[in-house]
């Protein structure tokens, strides 16, 4: 008895998995095979002994409701794609989720699954898995004294203080007494991303503008430099590692850097549930980069205006010095709430 194609489901399964089981009839009603498998051809579905379940398709692809002999692929209103091979054929599953079909002709990739927000755990499970598969780990020393030196898992890079996991908590420590390994001259182990027109730099696994992606660095963030050429710096970015054209980038060295220390407040009070915006530039209508609550800490470089200079949580950027309290008082009174969000 000829049965038909069937396709597992995206429901059950992350990637498509097409067996061939011979060619395509209009039949209907529910049919037990030799293998143990039920064919319920009303509900177009298959079951294998194992309970996996699939789509029961005819040679075309299409549901065995509207047959064709036609062989290839078909692309699927629910984003799947399914193949119609010979009998000589067979469907191969790949590690990475692909598949791959004896002449090695057609390959398809797992549909995408649909984008969420992450919790903050979910978060770094997937940048550790990412640093992990690429076996990019960027090993840093912390100098406590002269002859001692602790290794630390970085949190964020600033060109003055970087947060860190140290004795079992998060800690800000100064930048400069943080060392890795780097083949980058002593003026260019840190960079800032210089990205004004688009808001950021593509990080790439190799020295090509066709390269993989490995991750967005949006506009004044800090990266760590590990190395640079002429066209493309090697950097690290929250633990992951690749590959940013040298013209994206603004270099620094790591030393002792003169600093004020404060946090973001309104007034010069905090009160609960107030943020306010950091900006690429220290000018009304540049790009708004992030939102921080009250009492977050930042560290003050220099005053332009109304304007300070500042690191916060792994950006080098500028805020409103009116937003800014420094040992309890603010840096400067407000007269007005622009960069506020209420």
């Amino acid at each position: 008895m000829k049965k038909g194609f069937i396709r597992r489901c995206w429901s059950l399964a992350a990637a498509l998995c097409l067996l061939q089981l011979g060619g395509a009839g209009a039949e209907t009603g529910v049919v037990h095979d030799e293998d143990g498998g039920v064919w319920d051809y009303d509900m177009g579905i298959y079951t294998d002994a194992e309970g996996n379940q699939y789509e029961i398709t005819d040679d075309s692809g299409a549901p065995v409701s509207s047959s064709s002999s036609e062989a290839g692929t078909r692309q699927n209103a629910d984003g799947s794609i399914t193949i119609i091979t010979g009998e000589q054929d067979s469907v191969v599953q790949n590690a990475d989720g692909s598949i791959t079909v004896d002449s090695e002709t057609i390959q398809v990739l797992p549909k995408e699954e649909e984008s969420k927000p992450l919790t903050y755990e979910e978060w770094q499970a997937r940048i550790d898995a990412i640093a992990d598969k690429n076996g990019r780990v960027t090993e840093t020393f912390y100098r406590k004294s002269q002859n001692e030196m602790i290794p630390v898992t970085v949190i964020y890079v600033g060109l003055a203080r970087s947060m860190v996991h140290l004795n079992g908590a998060e800690q800000l420590v100064d930048t400069c007494d943080l060392i890795w390994s780097t083949e980058a001259p002593e003026d260019k182990v840190l960079a800032v991303i210089n990205a004004p027109k688009n808001g950021q730099a593509k990080m790439r696994a190799k020295t090509s503008t066709k390269a993989m992606v490995l991750d967005t660095c949006r506009t004044n963030r800090v990266v760590r430099v590990l190395k640079v050429g002429k066209s493309w710096a090697f950097v690290d970015h929250n633990g992951i590692r690749g590959y940013i054209q040298t013209a994206s980038l603004t270099f620094f060295a790591n030393e002792r850097t003169a600093y004020e220390t404060g946090y973001i407040s309104v007034k010069g009070k905090t009160p609960k549930g107030e943020t306010v915006f950091i900006r690429s530039a220290p000018k009304n209508g540049s790009r708004h980069l992030e939102e921080y609550p009250v009492k977050t800490p930042v560290t003050i470089f220099s005053a332009e205006g109304d304007w300070l200079e500042i690191d916060v949580e792994g950006w080098h950027c500028y805020i409103l010095a009116k937003y800014v309290s420094l040992n309890g008082d603010p840096v400067s009174q407000p007269d007005s709430d622009e960069d506020l969000d209420h």
